[in-house]
């Protein structure tokens, strides 16, 4: 197993991230937002407690889960995609990297990815910081 290839692939999409921030930190931020003021004013008003909790207590942890698998599905799709269509896909195919090699590189960024996008809310839930 080539294990700086890995390493290669897993930095390389790493720094992608950070690259494009509109798309990969910024519009989920927004997109969330924009469900919760939509529900929010739209149902928010009628909906007061939901057997003791309330509205925003209770539609917030879905909106979260919305918002990590939706961009778990684009951000990853993105990564793969994207270099076939500009063409630069060629580098990492003629590359002397075998194919689960270069699944295990784009499957360990995603999942940190997910990881990430799991721990912050819950580290700004919990308040403890």
């Amino acid at each position: 197993m080539n294990v700086e290839a890995i390493k290669a692939i897993y930095r390389f999409e790493m720094a992608r991230t950070f690259r494009t921030p509109l798309q990969s930190l910024i519009s989920p931020v927004i997109s969330t937002s924009l469900y919760f003021v939509v529900f929010g004013a739209a149902i928010g008003s009628r909906i007061t407690e939901i057997e003791g909790v309330s509205y925003g207590a209770f539609i917030l942890p879905g909106l979260i889960m919305l918002m990590i698998l939706t961009q778990s599905v684009a951000n990853g799709s993105f990564g793969i995609y994207f270099p076939k269509f500009l063409g630069t896909i060629y580098e990492l195919l003629s590359a002397p990297v075998s194919s689960f090699e270069t699944v295990v590189g784009y499957v360990g960024d995603r999942l940190l990815r997910l990881l990430r996008a799991r721990l912050c809310p819950w580290y700004v839930e919990s308040g403890e910081h």
